[in-house]
């Protein structure tokens, strides 16, 4: 007769042995498909941070930065746990998307990459030019101060030996100038051998997509010149690049001017700032502007740093050589559009990001997930003062991610903020033209 607890203990292995096989077949289910295709599944179902932003029927906020691929499918899984972590593809796949979807925001951003990199590409070349000068600089002050070394040293010679009368000196001297001779060739005549590896062979393109073509250029440029800002060693080539993206582009971070006022993308307004914190804010964004006169109501002019404006002194123009100054010449007419009175001249890199720029909160109140403008200079008079007439456009809606208050300003706000898409923006247009006002735009979109 069985008692209690052996009655116990064989319901127990009854109820193992049934659950058992239901286990092992759950976490055996996904090991019947090959490991490519569960990665190509993958890369069809998960999103990127971002990317579902302006898609229909998305209750998402649009500063929040949680999506599938980094929050969700990690979790599934130990294998989805290493399949999202360890292969890049899925970033690739994400950006053709988002370049495919969303062109105002991801093709633009891969354009910067590109351009920024050729930028960093002259300042490389510049600077390597400016050490080899110093470099044969220093050789030179080394050669003459040898070459006095051995006239003094040869002079001596001589002396002695017109006082023992054994003439030695003419084969001493032949010998000073040939090696005097041999190092200023050395000097002057300098051998690289990386000039002859310059010239890298790259696979034809013709037959891929222009998205795809231009993802290729937008690589090789973070493949030459990394990112400063990026640190995430393990990442790979396509989600380095869209973190690069993500922080210089997508997201925008400058100080804020808070006044509620109707603005509208490409339409010039005026404001007079006089207030403390905003004498601050436009002397903050136009201290590095070059000439001095656009501080004073004259022409804007672009600013890239060690690029542009070129070095006003004759000194510092002679240490950039003329195929250095032809280069800058080139990217600059490729990448800006000086026509100012063709209205529907196509923007430029330049024209939209590398002008003396800020933010202006014109919806109230500064909030998380409230609206903003990115508006730049176009005209500015600093009275001695410090207040400053001001004529400024709109160049792009964001979503405020972050505010807060720096130190010591009187006030002054600091905000990063996160682009609109095109539907977004054009939803907001519209929203505004019909008297929308406050943070209304923010409870109509269920955010």
């Amino acid at each position: 007769m069985k008692t209690a607890s052996a009655v116990e203990t064989e319901e127990k292995a009854s109820s193992s042995a049934c659950t058992a096989p239901t286990q092992t077949s759950s976490s055996s289910s996904l090991s019947i498909f090959h490991e490519d295709v569960i990665l190509s599944i993958i890369s069809y179902i998960a999103d990127v941070p971002f990317e579902l932003v302006d898609t229909a029927n998305n209750n998402r906020s649009p500063i929040d930065s949680h999506s599938t691929l980094t929050h969700t499918l990690p979790l599934v899984s130990k294998q989805f746990h290493k399949l999202t972590r360890q292969y890049d593809l899925h970033w690739k796949s994400a950006l053709l998307r988002l370049v495919r979807n969303e062109p105002l925001l991801w093709e633009e951003g891969m354009k910067r990459i590109i351009f920024d990199a050729r930028c960093d590409e002259i300042r490389a070349e510049i600077g390597e030019r400016s050490r080899t000068r110093r470099a044969a600089a220093a050789s030179t002050t080394a050669g003459r101060s040898r070459r006095d070394k051995r006239t003094r040293d040869g002079e001596q010679l001589n002396q002695r030996q017109e006082e023992n009368n054994t003439p030695q000196s003419v084969a001493v001297s032949n010998n000073a100038a040939a090696a005097e001779e041999e190092e200023q060739s050395t000097v002057n005549n300098p051998t690289d051998d990386n000039n002859n590896n310059e010239t890298t062979t790259t696979p034809s393109s013709s037959s891929l997509k222009e998205e795809q073509q231009l993802l290729q250029k937008a690589c090789t440029a973070i493949q030459l010149h990394a990112p400063h800002h990026h640190t995430a060693t393990s990442s790979g080539l396509y989600q380095c690049l869209y973190q690069s993206i993500l922080q210089t582009h997508i997201r925008y971070q400058a100080p804020v001017f808070i006044m509620p006022s109707p603005v509208r993308l490409g339409e010039t307004y005026g404001l007079h700032f006089f207030e403390p914190r905003y004498r601050i804010l436009i002397a903050e964004v136009m201290a590095n502007q070059l000439p001095v006169s656009a501080r004073r109501g004259g022409r804007m002019s672009p600013l890239i740093p060690g690029l542009f404006p070129l070095p006003s002194s004759s000194t510092q123009q002679q240490l950039l050589d003329d195929d250095i100054k032809c280069k800058i010449s080139e990217l600059l007419e490729e990448n800006n559009d000086d026509d100012d009175d063709d209205d529907d001249a196509p923007s430029t890199i330049v024209d939209d990001h590398y002008y003396p720029m800020f933010i202006h909160a014109h919806q109230a109140p500064l909030r998380r997930n409230v609206p903003a403008t990115i508006v730049r200079v176009e005209q500015c008079a600093i009275q001695p003062d410090g207040s400053a007439d001001v004529f400024m456009t709109p160049m792009a809606y964001i979503w405020l991610e972050e505010i807060w208050e720096r130190p010591g300003t009187g006030g002054l706000v600091e905000a990063r903020g996160v682009r609109m898409g095109m539907d977004s923006s054009e939803s907001y247009e519209c929203w505004c033209a019909t008297g929308g006002e406050g943070g209304g735009w923010s409870r109509l979109q269920g955010r």
